[in-house]
């Protein structure tokens, strides 16, 4: 892709060239037309509002290549713009999706205003055509090295094995300090809460409430579901205590050795801390929080670099496989998708039926309006290619005011998955059941707090779900040799998990809404 470079005017007539450069630029580069849209729109109203106190200021567009991705940014000289209340909505909703990896990123350095882009690089084929190729690869060639000698299968295990355990070794490596980045960013990345008013509060109590609470039902079913392979452990005052000293455990006894021990838990609860503490102190501690910010660039970004080797990760682990007990690994892969993928449809029926019930409309209005989102998001594994169209629903369709859509549907998309939930849960019980790891109630207690730490915190980049895996498993107690199955199935599982998720999203943002009296129900039962 060739170079830019143009030295503007801020002007009205400006803010229209730059946002046609940078869609252009932006389509050239691959980028999805939706998030070109929506990145372009961002793009226009901050410069809208620098327009009122920059107008006549020198503006610079630019690309450049840097280790061939491609980096978009576009520079308005004069003081820093502080967001003011007329700017303040918006430009929480850019900061939230730009811990989504999918909106621009503001810094103010060298007396510029700047607004930054990485778009991802164009690849052949999209991840899960990756991912499928992978595992076609590996179950042909594979099942053919099955007919070689004995020493020949030694070879190639001696060739294939050390390069699956470097790249294992990297992702552990990286997991622990990106799941830490992305809790603490995202706290800081909320704002003042003040801004959203009491529906911000009530919405994220309601999402992790209800996050935890999908996990304790999902704990109760699965006691019925692997009754056969359950342990009954010891006496019931040793499970409390055992179950007691675990929930206390979440409070690490120093710094360091939850990223040494790989403690999700623990790891979760300092970025819970830290977080914390920057959003109260604000201004006071502004250049920890940009150094903690831009700290989560660089973590994400190499894991967005392992994420390009996933495919060859999964090859590496269906091939060693498929030479050694390959049946009852498969078996437990499609055990996986028996229970998640019925289980992700369920929630999003509960959901539907609980609104339903809820605000007195007719369920099948109600699934009728949130059907568009629901199938993109069902077919795209994206809840990012959904964004639009769910910010249109809820707004158009479902009632829920804009400013609160605009607020809430952000966040929720990174903090808010119920049916990343279930399929955590299908995957951790089958892999146990799998590799031998006793199903005990202190197992599934721990399930029910990692899991529901882990979908909050699963960074929304590629690799972020490997990343997950891993630290789930060791959190687990579960071999690492997991990690590569459960992520052959999370190639699929992730369509319905994104879509389940989204759906239960819309109803958690009408049930606030209408809890405090914002809901247009006019709206909302119109045919």
């Amino acid at each position: 892709m060739k170079q830019r470079k143009e030295e503007l005017i801020l002007s009205a007539e400006t803010i229209d060239r730059l946002s046609r450069l940078l869609a252009e630029t932006l389509t050239e580069a691959g980028t999805d037309s939706r998030d070109v849209l929506r990145i372009r729109l961002s793009l226009e109203e901050i410069l809208e509002v620098w327009l009122k106190k920059l107008e006549g200021a020198a503006v610079l567009y630019k690309t450049v290549q840097k280790f061939g991705r491609l980096s978009i940014e576009v520079c308005v000289e004069g003081m820093e713009i502080n967001a003011d209340d007329e700017a303040e909505e918006f430009l929480l909703s850019n900061r939230l999706l730009a811990q989504a990896g999918l909106s621009l990123i503001y810094t103010y350095k060298n007396g510029k205003n700047c607004l930054s882009c990485n778009p991802q690089k164009r690849f052949s084929m999209g991840q899960v055509a990756q991912l499928v190729t992978a595992v076609i690869l590996a179950a042909v060639l594979g099942a053919g090295a099955r007919f070689v000698p004995q020493e020949g299968q030694a070879a190639a295990l001696v060739v294939t094995q050390p390069i699956f355990n470097v790249i294992l070794g990297g992702l552990r490596a990286v997991s622990s300090p990106l799941i830490f980045l992305a809790v603490c960013c995202g706290i800081v990345s909320i704002g003042d809460l003040t801004v959203v008013g009491k529906i911000g509060k009530k919405l994220i109590i309601k999402m992790i409430a209800g996050i935890f609470l999908l996990g304790v039902v999902v704990a109760f079913l699965s006691c019925l579901l692997f009754l056969p392979v359950m342990e009954k452990g010891n006496a019931v005052s040793g499970n409390f205590t055992e179950i007691y000293q675990m929930v206390l455990g979440i409070v690490p006894s120093d710094i360091v050795s939850p990223f040494q021990n790989g403690n999700a838990l623990q790891i979760v609860f300092l970025g819970i801390c830290v977080g914390t503490a920057l959003l109260i102190l604000g201004e006071r501690v502004s250049a920890v929080q940009n150094f903690v910010m831009q700290l989560n660039e660089v973590v994400r970004f190499l894991m967005s670099a392992l994420g390009r080797v996933v495919p060859l990760f999964v090859f590496l682990s269906i091939f060693d496989l498929l030479l050694s007990d390959f049946g009852s690994g498969f078996l437990s892969l499609l055990k996986v998708f028996a229970i998640a993928i019925p289980g992700c449809f369920l929630v999003t029926l509960f959901y539907v039926f609980l609104a339903a019930a809820r605000l007195s409309v007719n369920p099948f209005l109600l699934a009728r309006k949130m059907l568009p989102t629901f199938l993109i998001a069902l077919t795209t594994a994206s809840s990012a290619a959904a964004l639009t169209t769910n910010l249109d629903t809820c707004e158009k369709k479902l009632g829920i005011p804009k400013k609160v859509a605009d607020f809430a549907i952000p966040l929720g998309q990174v903090l808010y998955k119920p049916g990343f939930v279930v399929g955590l849960f299908a995957v951790a019980l089958c892999m146990a059941e799998y590799y031998g790891v006793p199903i005990t109630p202190q197992f599934l207690v721990m399930a029910v707090l990692t899991l529901g730490l882990l979908s909050m915190a699963t960074p929304p980049i590629p690799g972020g779900t490997l990343s997950v895996f891993t630290v789930m498993f060791a959190q687990l107690g579960i071999p690492a040799g997991a990690v590569a199955l459960s992520v052959a199935a999370n190639a699929i599982l992730d369509f319905f998990m994104t879509a389940a998720g989204l759906a239960c999203l819309q109803v958690q943002v009408m049930l606030a809404a209408e809890s405090v009296g914002m809901l247009d129900k006019d709206q909302l039962h119109t045919q």
